[in-house]
């Protein structure tokens, strides 16, 4: 008794039919999925395969592993020429495939429609989408968008990666399947051990244009800001107002309270991580050169009276910070924190804290000079402690206050969910 051929060996063709196989793969992959040539180009397969069936098992197969959306609509269209029910194991596992890969596959008998957007597009594709995962205390942020055009084959993945200070580590566009899309995702927010939160792609449009106006996408990446813009254009936001502030109004939270600069500057004082230190001092050759000569006023050997030196101290500390934070760089500040305060936001962290973040971004963004900012004065202090363990009489006089404050609190006081302070008794 014979034994029962299985699928894999129904289909070894012989070598002429290989090479037809190969010369109708060939054909496919010149077609455009849109052009008027396509259906003909369909029509004359189904006619070369009729009678053919391991051949057309064998070329579904083939198409399956290629995938595309010339190969699906070939495969819904030659499907139907393989009736051998041993054979049909095959078909059904080329559909698997295209399944994999986001196709919506249609059934054997079902007509194909010469222009049906179920057959030419994944429907699954239909959904552009844009996600962010990040990892705040690095100030690093990493937008995903998938993405599809009509003027292109394929749907786009565009990732961008923001880093301290609103830099551009990264700008690409890639041709992914959409399950390669979200193994992209998991992976990146893996990298930066961080949940993923859906955006709007106005939202990274707009992003992108302020990285472009700002001039600090690398050299590298610049070729592909025209295709990126082109992709992003249909999503620009109506809104103009920050996209934290039209999130902020979708969740109903309260209207946002205005907070004084002294609270904001006690704020970064106590909350080191609320800066990218690193990423805005990686040369730190020019903030020694200002520590040097602030400690030659603090610590002269010529004595001067104490009104003179603090006097000499805030000229020098404002001088400093206007050559170590330039205008340019506090707008790109005033964009990170403003990342930050809508990452917290989103993870629907202590609105108190996701209030002072975008005050901060507000108030760098309206800056007309950073030598006058008792913020960014701050933080140029702070700088000097950080790196060099050099204090300022202020920076001195805010840490102890503050030490003294947070020592009070936690003997006596409990905030409120409302934000009030409270002796403990009250709640217990």
């Amino acid at each position: 008794m014979s034994k029962k051929k299985k699928p894999a060996d129904l289909l070894k063709i012989s070598e002429n039919e290989k090479a037809e196989l190969s010369f109708f793969m060939d054909r496919l992959r010149m077609q455009d999925p849109q052009g008027p040539s396509l259906e003909n180009c369909l029509r004359s397969l189904k006619q070369s395969l009729l009678q053919r069936e391991a051949l057309a098992a064998a070329l579904l197969e083939a198409l399956s592993h290629e995938g595309g959306p010339v190969c699906f609509r070939a495969f819904c269209a030659l499907q139907e020429i393989v009736q051998d029910k041993r054979l049909t194991r095959i078909v059904r596992q080329a559909a698997y495939r295209f399944r994999q890969k986001g196709f919506v596959v249609c059934e054997a008998s079902a007509p194909v429609q010469d222009s049906s957007p179920v057959v030419l597009v994944k429907a699954q594709e239909m959904k552009n989408e844009a996600y962010l995962a990040a990892s705040a205390k690095d100030h690093m942020f990493q937008y995903s968008a998938y993405v599809f055009s009509k003027s292109e084959d394929s749907p786009c993945v565009i990732l961008m990666t923001l880093g301290a200070g609103f830099s551009c580590e990264l700008l690409g566009i890639y041709s992914l399947s959409r399950r390669e899309f979200k193994d992209k995702l998991r992976k990146i927010a893996d990298f930066l051990e961080s949940p993923i939160r859906e955006v709007s792609l106005g939202h990274m449009a707009r992003v992108h244009e302020t990285l472009v106006s700002f001039n600090r996408i690398p050299a590298e990446y610049r070729t592909d800001v025209p295709m990126v813009r082109r992709l992003l254009e249909p999503y620009v936001l109506e809104d103009p107002r920050p996209y934290f502030l039209q999130m902020w109004d979708q969740k109903g939270l309260a209207p946002l309270r205005e907070v004084d600069l002294p609270d904001l500057v006690d704020f970064i004082t106590s909350n080191l991580e609320v800066v990218p230190y690193e990423g805005l001092f990686s040369d730190k050759s020019a903030l020694e050169r200002w520590v040097t000569g602030l400690k030659t006023i603090q610590d002269g050997v010529i004595r001067i009276p104490r009104y003179l030196a603090e006097e000499r101290l805030d000229k020098s500390l404002g001088e400093a910070t206007r050559e170590l934070f330039p205008l340019e760089v506090c707008r790109g500040l005033a964009k990170d924190w403003e990342e930050v305060a809508l990452w917290t936001l989103l993870n629907e962290d202590d609105p108190f804290r996701v209030e002072k973040v975008f005050a901060l971004s507000e108030h760098a963004q309206d800056l007309k000079d950073s030598g006058s900012s008792p913020v960014m004065r701050r933080i140029v202090e702070l700088a000097m402690a950080i790196f060099f363990n050099f204090f300022t009489p202020d920076l001195n006089a805010d840490l102890r206050r503050l030490e003294k404050m947070e020592k009070e609190l936690d003997e006596g006081l409990k905030r409120t969910p409302s934000g009030l302070y409270v002796p403990r008794g009250v709640l217990e």
